[in-house]
């Protein structure tokens, strides 16, 4: 019996975390194999850019007009920008816009919004901070040091 529930124990934590796990390796996996220059990403530090080289084992980001970095390949964490559309899943852009869902349609025209009237009043002054008293006295405050409050 004890023989049992032990081995139910392991299915059950292979099921909760290495499966899960192994899916996102090889979905990441299948994210990098599929980098290709002008595409958009994310790096895993979180450093946006668009690939310009790629080689075996790095690939090239310009980050900024005229800077690119070099990083690994592994360290991409994630493509910007629109996905690839698969061939069964085209978009007729001659149908009415009733047959495309609400994320194909796009707005014809920003509504117009009333412009704020001009007013010659001063405008009133912010009110006052309140005062924050710290536990440690008037350490960090401006003014001259030990004056108390």
């Amino acid at each position: 019996m004890p023989l049992l529930v032990l081995l139910a124990f392991f299915v059950v934590m292979y099921m909760l975390m290495i499966r899960p796990q192994q899916r996102r390796a090889r979905e990441h996996q299948a994210l990098v194999a599929s980098v290709h220059v002008g595409d958009e990403v994310m790096t895993t530090a979180g450093i946006f850019g668009t690939v310009t080289a790629v080689d075996d084992t790095a690939v090239s980001l310009e980050v900024s007009p005229g800077v690119v970095m070099r990083v690994a390949r592994a360290a991409i964490g994630q493509r910007m920008g629109p996905e690839p559309v698969d061939d069964d899943e085209t978009i007729d852009l001659d149908a009415p816009p009733e047959a495309l869902g609400p994320a194909d349609t796009t707005l014809s025209e920003p509504e117009a919004r009333p412009e704020p009237e001009a007013s010659t009043e001063p405008h009133p002054e912010p009110p006052a901070e309140p005062r924050r008293d710290s536990p440690w006295g008037d350490w960090g405050q401006s003014g001259s040091p030990g004056a108390g409050s």
